[in-house]
């Protein structure tokens, strides 16, 4: 019975909650992978719950129709490939146990998949208030995705934390539909609240990553104690020849808030790459490079495009001068009317000419790409050379798009604005935080890395760093805090 790659997401996740159960309670010994094998629907699985005294830690677990669906593929999963998933979930749970920051308390738990929290104890129905919120702000089309304010997998909840959950959340709900208005105070506290239960041993939002090389490590993410913070460096555009989409290059570096000591320089080095399929849509997604940020997420298209006007628009303003040359005066009238305010790319009106007729399209938006291209570097691009397009047309609609995101980043004048701005871009799509502009912890780790590295009051540098203008109003949120397993 092959295993596919939805069910080992729903496997790892609940099987990470039967794993927590089987240590909380101290069953360790009971626990045999291959009994697995004999299952066959939710009736032998809640036998074996009943039978080891684990429930009321999975009774959501026990419940959920994603895995019930799933029971019979539980002893493949774990047992396949000489029961890797078994020793790697082995593996969490003595790194989740004896983490010091971990304090799993005697009281009883419960733990379930992100999607089976129940809607009284839910923090995510109290970010889908906020998110409303956010939508009228910005005008935005649709929510952002509340994996960026918190991408957990797992939450584990302990019981006597219940009563203050429930009325917390509903409290806050109600605050939040009676007031008109977003207030980025409405996240602060949901966050500050569920990072203090965690503290407490009550709370713990899971996020779990695929296993690599063997090892297990945990972090903690957006915590506001943690004496190191990410800083994001623009390192170069590739807009190539042999593929369909542009990559915006960085590399990430973990600085000492306090001091602007690099602890870890190129912790991540990655790239945001434009989709570059039409069925995928605009969005812009991250992928790792080496290091330890291997796995990352997207973001949709009217977030980025705020993210990127809103923090810097000299190189949106580079990507107009393009269209506004008097040999595009046909593409503009019909592509390019209303592109100066928050929707600046194209993308929505090229797919209508495509789906309309797109061989047309190809031909007539050809120039404009090439130029776009050449922007870039200082030749042509070779259509041929792409490999796996499903159409050649279909080539053109996607570098397009590729192109005028590499000029919007790789025009934009100051080096020290492309490294915040595509620094606003990894953390949404990282589940760090949503916001646009620079911040005043922005340009201040910057100075204190600057100094550390030999710069002084009044270098290039620093006069650099003074005469960038601070915005903390486009400021929207700061993620929650949350457990990596990895």
């Amino acid at each position: 019975m092959a295993v596919s790659n939805k069910d080992v997401e729903v496997l790892s996740e609940a099987m990470f909650c039967y794993y927590f159960a089987i240590w909380n309670k101290g069953k360790q010994s009971k626990l045999e992978p291959k009994d697995f094998n004999n299952f066959k629907n939710s009736t032998d699985l809640n036998k074996w719950t009943r039978d080891l005294g684990l429930n009321g830690v999975v009774d959501h677990v026990n419940s959920d129709p994603a895995l019930m669906s799933r029971v019979s593929k539980i002893g493949e999963f774990l047992n396949q490939k000489d029961q890797r998933w078994h020793n790697n979930l082995v593996k969490q749970m003595e790194k989740f146990f004896s983490n010091s920051r971990i304090k799993v308390g005697q009281g009883k738990y419960r733990a379930m998949r992100a999607d089976k929290l129940p809607a009284a104890i839910n923090p995510y129905k109290a970010y889908e208030e906020i998110s409303k919120k956010v939508k009228g702000k910005l005008g935005f089309k649709g929510r952002v995705d509340k994996d960026k304010w918190n991408p957990s997998d797992v939450w584990i909840i302990s019981t006597k934390c219940d009563a203050q959950l429930k009325t917390f959340i509903n409290v806050h709900k109600n605050r939040i539909m009676n007031n008109p208005e977003y207030c980025v105070d409405y996240m602060n506290k949901l966050n500050n609240f569920i990072r203090d239960q965690f503290r407490r041993g009550n709370i713990f939002p899971v996020s779990l990553k695929a296993p690599s090389g063997g090892r297990v490590v945990i972090t903690f993410e957006n915590d506001k104690f943690d004496a190191v913070k990410k800083v994001v460096r623009y390192t170069k555009i590739e807009f190539t020849d042999s593929n369909q989409d542009a990559k915006i290059r960085f590399a990430v570096d973990k600085v000492n808030i306090e001091t602007g000591k690099v602890e870890k320089k190129d912790y991540i080095n990655g790239s945001i790459k434009t989709k570059t399929v039409k069925s995928g849509g605009a969005r812009l997604e991250i992928e790792g490079g080496s290091g330890a940020g291997a796995r990352y997420g997207s973001m949709g298209t009217e977030n980025y495009q705020w993210l990127i006007k809103e923090t810097d628009m000299t190189g949106i303003k580079e990507l107009n001068a393009i269209r506004n040359q008097a040999k595009f005066s046909d593409l503009k009238k019909k592509y390019w009317t209303a592109v100066t305010g928050r929707e600046w790319l194209g993308r929505g009106k090229y797919v209508k000419a495509f789906n309309k007729d797109k061989e047309s399209f190809a031909e007539e938006i050809a120039p404009y790409t090439q130029e776009l291209y050449k922007k870039i570097n200082n030749k042509l691009w070779d259509a041929a050379a792409v490999r796996g397009a499903k159409s050649e047309e279909e080539k053109w609609l996607n570098k397009t798009h590729a192109g005028e995101v590499a000029i919007a980043m790789d025009k934009i004048t100051k080096q020290m604005m492309k490294d915040i701005t595509t620094e606003n871009l990894f953390n949404l799509a990282a589940s760090q935080g949503f916001g646009a502009g620079v911040s005043k912890s922005q340009i201040e780790i910057r100075k204190r890395a600057a100094k550390q590295l030999g710069g002084k009051i009044g270098s290039a540098k620093d006069k650099e760093l003074n005469a960038i203008p601070m915005d903390e109003a486009n400021k929207i949120w700061e993620s929650c805090f949350y457990v990596v397993v990895k």
